[in-house]
């Protein structure tokens, strides 16, 4: 083991005993690590899981199902490789365990990659994935739209996580009058899949939730096989309250979220989603048709106008030349009192 740096930064406390920096802690972890043969030129078997590169180094998740080991492999290495590593493929890797000294993190760096095939995870989920595929799970004719404005919201997650947060601000941050009601579910490790179904059908069973949103945070691919399994996809698929999912910052690579009715990228988002801001509703449902109406208020005035113009011009048009009408019933009428004055005379009764 290797002696701690003598830096400015270590103190001794009045009992005698050293007080090291994190630096000066894991130099001595990358020391014990670096100097103990059972930790160099391992071999390791498991599945690939959460793959990414740049153009620096190649990282995934090595992985037996039940424990997990970050893993990394430089570029310009990984090209003299004879493999092609993608999530689901399994390995077995030989290499030396690595301390990351600054990240305090322990990886595999391997120098060979021996490929040898689809891992037992990836296919099972494959499997599901087709099974529900055939049962119509997963079709748009089976989705439910949330109410645009519901009263009463319940989420499925871990009270620990948060996730609950995220989606708690999201909801209130669109409308703060939306009581949210949580039920507290294990998210990750073998009791997930039961926590999170049960989670669902309680909400499910209460009729005051008008919306169900299921999330968690990130994590790896095995930190979120629960939502790959099918008690989750059913309980999702049976939920007469329509479900949202918001799990690991995914996108739709889970079952659930292919069951789901609808699914987000991550909790802030599903819980902007399922809670429309009433001001903008206004402003891009209400006053557009406000608008649309006005104006066909205004065509439709102006076409009655343009009709009652129309009608005065065809009475103008068909009407008698000469004097108008009334001048010839006024002549009439004063002719007839003229004509009962002169009679009245002549008889000598006026």
């Amino acid at each position: 083991m290797a002696d701690a740096p003598d830096t400015e930064r270590q103190a001794v406390e009045p009992d005698g005993r050293e007080v090291l920096s994190v630096s000066q802690l894991n130099d001595r972890i990358a020391s014990v690590v670096q100097d103990t043969p059972a930790l160099n030129g391992v071999r390791c078997i498991g599945e690939v899981t959460d793959l990414h590169k740049n153009s620096t180094a190649l990282y995934f998740t090595l992985t037996d199902g039940d424990a997990e080991l970050p893993c990394m492999i430089w570029a310009n290495r990984y090209r003299e490789m004879d493999a092609d590593l993608e999530d689901g493929t399994e390995v077995i890797l030989e290499g030396d365990i690595d301390y990351w000294v600054e990240g305090g993190k322990i990886d595999l760096k391997p120098w060979e990659v021996i490929v040898v095939g689809d891992g037992d995870q990836a296919a099972a989920v494959e499997r599901l994935r087709s099974e529900l595929e055939e049962r119509g799970w997963f079709d748009d004719e089976q989705k439910q739209q949330p109410p645009a404005f519901p009263e009463r919201v319940g989420v499925v997650t871990s009270l620990r996580g948060d996730a609950r947060y995220d989606i708690q601000n999201a909801i209130h941050g669109q409308d703060p009058t939306v009581d949210i009601l949580v039920k507290d579910a294990t998210v990750q490790g073998s009791n997930a899949p039961t926590s999170i179904a049960n989670g669902i059908h309680h909400l499910d069973r209460s009729e005051d939730v008008d919306a169900i949103i299921v999330g968690r945070g990130g994590g790896s691919d095995s930190n979120l096989q629960a939502f790959n399994t099918e008690r989750v996809a059913e309980a999702i698929f049976t939920a007469n309250t329509p479900v949202v999912t918001a799990i690991g910052h995914t996108d739709d690579r889970l079952i659930a979220d292919q069951v789901a009715d609808v699914a987000t990228i991550t909790p802030t988002a599903a819980g902007e989603y399922i809670v429309n801001s009433r001001q903008e509703f206004l402003a891009s449902e209400i006053e557009p048709l406000e608008q649309q109406l006005d104006a066909a208020y205004e065509t439709f005035q102006q076409d009655h106008e343009h009709e009652q113009e129309l009608a005065e011009a065809v009475d103008e048009a068909t009407a008698p030349e000469g004097l108008p009408p009334i001048y010839y019933k006024v002549a009439i009428v004063v002719l007839l009192l003229l004509l009962l004055v002169i009679t009245g005379l002549w008889l000598g009764v006026i």
